[in-house]
């Protein structure tokens, strides 16, 4: 393939990183509070932390998703993700070894699940899929790649 990738995650994706970045920043808030409250400093800045709550939870997971792309091809798999930064990979089929699906717990509650491309080199996501979309992606990337292994 060489065109730009044209696949979305799920919708529900954005919520699987706003419980993500909420849980962060809630844990970073009460971290500061104590802080602020251990070391006497002025109590505002123990509540800066929910300026980073409202970015992270409300701007983040919408510009990431708007983001994400992926595409997978009889010859190939592409990814494209960022949030400032994009990164565009390349996977060869011939390349691929074993792929997998997982699904942690804010996942399962979403119902989403993430496929994952296992190579020689590492392994490469394409997270928050619909669970049916999952195991579709999973069984297509193992049957091309099985197709593409040297006799």
């Amino acid at each position: 393939m060489t065109r730009e990738p044209t696949r979305r995650l799920a919708p529900r994706a954005r919520w699987a990183w706003r419980c993500r970045q909420a849980g962060f920043w809630i844990a970073v808030t009460i971290a500061a509070q104590i802080l602020v409250h251990a070391v006497d400093v002025a109590d505002w800045l123990g509540w800066l932390p929910l300026i980073g709550l409202v970015v992270g939870a409300a701007v983040v997971p919408e510009l990431r998703w708007r983001r994400w792309r992926w595409d997978v091809g009889s010859d190939a798999i592409e990814i494209r993700h960022g949030t400032l930064t994009i990164r565009h990979t390349v996977v060869p089929m011939l390349r691929v070894q074993h792929v997998d699906t997982t699904s942690t717990l804010i996942e399962q509650w979403l119902e989403l699940a993430t496929v994952q491309i296992h190579t020689a080199a590492g392994s490469h996501d394409i997270p928050l899929l619909t669970g049916y979309d999952a195991e579709e992606v999973r069984g297509r990337i193992a049957a091309l790649a099985a197709a593409h292994e040297p006799a």
